[in-house]
């Protein structure tokens, strides 16, 4: 599928979790559980799965994609901010500017005409995920941190909090940015069957399917930067961080797009001398 997809997997949630299903690693005593997550939910999601809860109790530790209590505005601030004189219209030409701006009118949000096209087009999909009743604290990893918060859990991040907010503002340099709003536009004006697709591969528990859902439709560059800078070197970087960390009981959550594939968490853990084992009810 498009762009909007592969952000619906990061942002969005079915509406029950048959799939992914949580995995545990091991290695010299060390034991870790990964459970691939997807953050925004609707009040459909009420409570999560047993396995995934039994893990937590177990655990020492929950690892997130980004500790939250990192995230601030002041963070981010310099990764979202357009320079004087700068414009959409010369930085995406003037159709494709014109397109998003109208599109931003439309769900009445003007202040992000004076932030980078590409923030302010993942501003919307947030929007119109937020017009449908999805929200972050109804996903998995707010209810599953609000759950380690009452056990005491330590809470640790997995990456710096400003880490995706860099790579995405490397769009224009990269020549990228046009091309992931052109896609993200394209995405929203056909999001129903987008959805039901999705949810549709999400609850399959078909991992192969997932992967295509990356493939499908984008542009070669594009998708050389989302597989190469926005999956594969993400989870390189959280290997390396679990190993400088050696927590001996530990749950991660991260997006379900994070675990599978040639490059992904679980084959790059099994590469390590991790011995794996997907857990059932």
């Amino acid at each position: 599928m498009k762009i909007l997809s592969l952000l619906l997997l990061w942002f969005w949630s079915s509406i029950t979790l048959a799939a992914p299903a949580l995995w545990s690693a091991t290695k010299a005593g060390q034991q870790l559980w990964l459970f691939g997550s997807i953050h925004l939910a609707d009040k459909r999601l009420t409570s999560l799965p047993a396995p995934l809860l039994h893990s937590l109790q177990q655990s020492e530790q929950l690892f997130l994609e980004v500790d939250p209590d990192a995230l601030s505005p002041a963070t981010l601030a310099p990764f979202i901010t357009m320079s004087p004189g700068d414009s959409w219209h010369a930085r995406l030409g003037t159709p494709l500017a014109d397109e998003l701006e109208q599109a931003i009118n439309d769900t009445a949000l003007s202040p992000l005409t004076s932030l980078p096209p590409w923030f302010a087009a993942l501003q919307l999909t947030q929007a119109r995920a937020q017009k449908l009743g999805f929200t972050s604290e109804q996903g998995v990893d707010m209810q599953i941190m609000r759950l380690a918060r009452q056990r005491q859990l330590p809470i640790r991040g997995l990456e710096a909090p400003d880490l995706v907010f860099s790579m995405l503002a490397s769009l224009p340099e990269r020549q990228l940015e046009a091309d992931f709003v052109h896609h993200t536009l394209n995405e929203l004006n056909d999001l129903q069957p987008h959805l039901e697709k999705l949810l549709d591969t999400w609850q399959s528990g078909d991992e192969q399917a997932l992967l295509s859902l990356l493939r499908n439709e984008q542009s070669p560059p594009l998708n050389r930067f989302i597989e190469q800078d926005l999956l594969l070197s993400r989870n390189r970087l959280w290997l390396e961080h679990l190993k400088s960390q050696t927590p001996q009981k530990a749950l991660l959550v991260v997006g379900a797009l994070h675990l599978y594939g040639e490059h992904g968490l679980l084959r790059l853990l099994e590469q390590d001398g991790y011995t794996l084992n997907k857990m059932t009810e």
